[in-house]
Protein backbone atom coordinates (compact mmCIF):
# COMPACT_ATOMS: atom_id res chain seq x y z
CA UNK A 1 0.00 0.00 0.00
CA UNK A 2 1.41 3.49 -0.46
CA UNK A 3 0.88 6.36 1.85
CA UNK A 4 1.20 10.02 1.18
CA UNK A 5 4.26 11.69 1.94
CA UNK A 6 5.32 15.28 1.90
CA UNK A 7 6.87 14.94 -1.60
CA UNK A 8 6.32 12.58 -3.85
CA UNK A 9 10.36 11.07 -4.39
CA UNK A 10 9.69 9.83 -0.91
CA UNK A 11 7.07 6.51 -0.36
CA UNK A 12 6.77 4.18 2.56
CA UNK A 13 5.61 1.13 2.05
CA UNK A 14 3.11 -0.52 4.15
CA UNK A 15 1.31 -4.10 5.17
CA UNK A 16 -1.86 -3.26 6.59
CA UNK A 17 -4.79 -5.26 7.48
CA UNK A 18 -7.31 -4.15 5.57
CA UNK A 19 -10.64 -2.47 6.64
CA UNK A 20 -9.20 -0.93 10.10
CA UNK A 21 -10.73 2.09 9.66
CA UNK A 22 -14.21 -0.15 8.88
CA UNK A 23 -13.63 -2.29 11.72
CA UNK A 24 -13.06 0.28 14.58
CA UNK A 25 -15.24 3.42 14.86
CA UNK A 26 -12.62 5.61 16.03
CA UNK A 27 -9.06 6.03 17.86
CA UNK A 28 -9.62 5.36 20.84
CA UNK A 29 -12.06 1.75 19.99
CA UNK A 30 -8.47 0.70 17.97
CA UNK A 31 -6.70 1.69 20.61
CA UNK A 32 -9.42 0.02 23.80
CA UNK A 33 -8.73 -3.16 21.20
CA UNK A 34 -4.34 -3.22 21.79
CA UNK A 35 -5.53 -2.07 25.49
CA UNK A 36 -7.23 -5.58 26.11
CA UNK A 37 -5.38 -7.70 23.83
CA UNK A 38 -2.45 -7.19 25.68
CA UNK A 39 -3.61 -6.84 29.48
CA UNK A 40 -5.42 -3.62 30.92
CA UNK A 41 -3.28 -3.70 33.50
CA UNK A 42 0.15 -4.26 31.76
CA UNK A 43 -0.79 -1.05 30.00
CA UNK A 44 -2.18 1.03 32.31
CA UNK A 45 0.86 0.82 34.53
CA UNK A 46 2.79 1.85 31.50
CA UNK A 47 0.71 4.86 31.26
CA UNK A 48 0.87 5.74 34.93
CA UNK A 49 -3.07 4.98 35.59
CA UNK A 50 -4.80 2.57 37.89
CA UNK A 51 -6.90 -0.06 35.82
CA UNK A 52 -10.09 1.28 36.29
CA UNK A 53 -9.53 4.80 35.60
CA UNK A 54 -7.55 3.66 32.48
CA UNK A 55 -10.50 1.63 31.78
CA UNK A 56 -12.76 4.70 31.94
CA UNK A 57 -10.85 6.67 29.46
CA UNK A 58 -10.92 3.94 26.97
CA UNK A 59 -14.66 3.53 27.01
CA UNK A 60 -17.12 4.98 24.59
CA UNK A 61 -18.49 8.92 25.69
CA UNK A 62 -22.38 9.26 25.71
CA UNK A 63 -22.82 12.28 24.14
CA UNK A 64 -23.15 15.81 26.48
CA UNK A 65 -21.52 13.25 29.17
CA UNK A 66 -18.94 15.67 30.56
CA UNK A 67 -17.54 13.23 33.57
CA UNK A 68 -16.29 11.06 31.30
CA UNK A 69 -12.43 10.55 31.47
CA UNK A 70 -10.23 11.40 28.27
CA UNK A 71 -7.58 9.05 26.68
CA UNK A 72 -4.64 11.27 25.77
CA UNK A 73 -1.84 11.22 23.39
CA UNK A 74 0.87 10.31 26.14
CA UNK A 75 -1.31 6.79 27.06
CA UNK A 76 -1.66 6.28 23.85
CA UNK A 77 1.97 5.89 23.56
CA UNK A 78 2.79 4.77 26.62
CA UNK A 79 0.41 1.73 25.14
CA UNK A 80 2.58 1.66 21.71
CA UNK A 81 5.70 1.46 23.66
CA UNK A 82 4.81 -0.96 25.97
CA UNK A 83 3.04 -3.33 23.03
CA UNK A 84 4.61 -2.48 20.49
CA UNK A 85 1.06 -3.14 18.67
CA UNK A 86 0.64 -0.18 16.28
CA UNK A 87 -2.64 -0.96 15.32
CA UNK A 88 -3.89 2.56 16.54
CA UNK A 89 -1.40 4.27 14.09
CA UNK A 90 -2.62 1.60 11.08
CA UNK A 91 -6.01 2.82 11.82
CA UNK A 92 -5.10 6.42 11.35
CA UNK A 93 -2.93 5.57 8.14
CA UNK A 94 -6.08 3.13 6.56
CA UNK A 95 -8.89 6.21 7.40
CA UNK A 96 -6.62 9.11 6.23
CA UNK A 97 -3.85 8.15 4.28
CA UNK A 98 -4.38 5.38 2.46
CA UNK A 99 -4.71 6.66 -1.38
CA UNK A 100 -7.07 6.10 -4.56
CA UNK A 101 -5.02 3.72 -6.33
CA UNK A 102 -4.42 1.40 -3.51
CA UNK A 103 -8.03 1.24 -2.93
CA UNK A 104 -9.04 -0.45 -6.09
CA UNK A 105 -6.10 -2.67 -6.31
CA UNK A 106 -7.14 -3.95 -2.63
CA UNK A 107 -10.81 -4.33 -4.06
CA UNK A 108 -9.99 -5.89 -7.07
CA UNK A 109 -7.74 -8.24 -5.17
CA UNK A 110 -10.44 -9.22 -2.22
CA UNK A 111 -12.71 -9.84 -5.65
CA UNK A 112 -10.36 -12.25 -7.01
CA UNK A 113 -10.77 -14.39 -3.83
CA UNK A 114 -14.45 -14.19 -3.42
CA UNK A 115 -15.25 -14.68 -7.36
CA UNK A 116 -14.76 -18.61 -7.56
CA UNK A 117 -16.81 -18.33 -4.10
CA UNK A 118 -19.46 -16.36 -5.47
CA UNK A 119 -19.99 -18.12 -8.77
CA UNK A 120 -20.48 -21.79 -6.76
CA UNK A 121 -22.92 -19.87 -4.17
CA UNK A 122 -25.66 -18.49 -7.43
CA UNK A 123 -25.06 -21.74 -8.94
CA UNK A 124 -25.98 -23.72 -5.78
CA UNK A 125 -29.17 -20.80 -5.32
CA UNK A 126 -29.72 -21.48 -9.17
CA UNK A 127 -29.31 -18.29 -10.45
CA UNK A 128 -28.00 -18.98 -13.98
Amino acid sequence: MKVRAADSAHQMSLQLEPGLAKKYRSLRRAAADVVYRNGLDRCAIAADEGPGNFSKSLADRQKGDTTARRFDLDALEAVLDETHDYTPIYYLIDKYLRDEQSRRDEAISRLGTMLPELTSLLKLAGVA
